[in-house]
């Protein structure tokens, strides 16, 4: 088995949690050494005193024998996180459910996690540390540090750049671009393009401020 370090003691990180012990149900694959987090839950309590936080993000420094996933849904807090850490030499694993469907002509970038029920499509392009809860159809684009929402719609042939939020019950029609670092509100219909850096809410969803 290979040492993994949860980065981050969120909601998401519980979430992370139960995939990787999904994991190691169908195979021993991951020791799971722990949490390291700045600040967050009670991680001891609430897996019942079986997991607990081994140190801080600030302060921790990585060892060459363990992988980690950062476990952060916000992308402008992935970003600054995984940066910090591959600075000081952590190496980043991919987390997969075992019933993730994956097309054999998709690419997959580095400290992705697909979370149970998740399809990638054909000639998809996943960036590095992305977070995908629902299903991303053919010929679709997902920049860097990006999170899909649970229940979201990506259909084909749509873009998404770096550090965008597609929250839950969204859907994106075929061949929408939306530009790096932008939000779309929970239960949105993306009709058209969004621009970089803004927010979008709504049927069909309008900017924001």
């Amino acid at each position: 088995m290979k040492d993994l370090v949860i980065v981050g003691a969120s909601n998401a990180a519980r979430d992370v949690l139960q995939v990787v012990k999904e994991i190691n149900k169908i195979e021993m694959t991951w020791n799971i050494k722990g949490f390291i987090a700045d600040s967050g839950l009670d991680i001891p309590k609430l897996t019942n005193g079986e997991f607990d936080i081994v140190g801080t993000i600030a302060e921790w420094t990585p060892k060459p024998a363990e992988d980690y996933v950062c476990a952060i849904a916000d992308p402008d807090s992935k970003r600054i996180v995984t940066q910090r850490l591959r600075a000081k030499g952590a190496k980043f694993a991919n987390i997969i459910h075992p019933n993730v469907e994956i097309n054999d002509y998709c690419s997959l970038g580095e400290g992705i996690i697909l979370y149970r029920d998740a399809v990638i499509g054909p000639n998809a392009v996943i960036g590095d540390h992305v977070h995908i809860n629902t299903k991303i159809a053919h010929d679709c684009q997902i920049g860097d540090y990006s999170t899909v929402s649970i229940l979201s719609a990506i259909l084909g042939y749509v873009r998404i750049g770096s550090g965008v939020f597609v929250s839950a019950g969204s859907t994106v029609i075929p061949h929408i671009s939306i530009g790096d670092n932008a939000y779309i509100g929970a239960g949105s219909v993306v009709i058209k393009n969004v621009e970089d850096n803004t927010k979008v809410f709504g049927n069909p969803a309008r900017e924001t401020r």
